[in-house]
């Protein structure tokens, strides 16, 4: 299969390398079968997820413990079973990010990541419970937290 990718042009694909969002992301609940697709093929630090649906739609989605390594999200058992995941270890978390001119005011929402089981293929945006996380944090901000510690 081909899609037309919005930063990667015309990118050849098959059925096992797409992402299941269960409810889609929120705000675009009705687009729910995605490819990702990383920047770097040797990491995971900075991912384009494409909609399989909308060939205009694509997020940019950061690893976020290569900015935050403290960052601990947590699943409920509901959204374990929701992922086919047999515990925490079989989840991945990425967060979507805002990418400016200025890399330093760039921000990332720590409050509503993706939870992706690559072994199912399916994912789901949470919402995490813990008031240190943010919609928006700036990566200056991650950045300089991570000197005070």
């Amino acid at each position: 299969m081909k899609i037309n990718a919005k930063y990667f042009g015309q990118v050849s694909y098959e059925q096992k390398d797409t992402i299941h969002v269960i409810n889609g992301l929120f705000g675009f609940e009705t687009y729910t079968e995605y490819l990702p697709l990383p920047f770097n093929e040797y990491n995971d630090s900075l991912i384009s997820l494409q909609s399989l649906e909308n060939d205009t739609l694509s997020f940019i989605l950061m690893n976020p413990f290569g900015v935050y390594p403290d960052y601990k999200p947590t699943l409920s058992d509901q959204d374990l079973e929701e992922l086919g995941a047999e515990s925490e270890d079989d989840i991945s978390y990425y967060v979507t990010s805002v990418i400016l001119d200025s890399i330093a005011e760039s921000t990332i929402d720590l409050k509503a990541p993706l939870a992706v089981n690559g072994f199912t293929r399916k994912a789901k945006q949470i919402i995490l419970d813990n008031p240190e996380y943010t919609f928006r944090h700036t990566l200056s901000s991650l950045i300089h937290k991570g000197e005070e510690e």
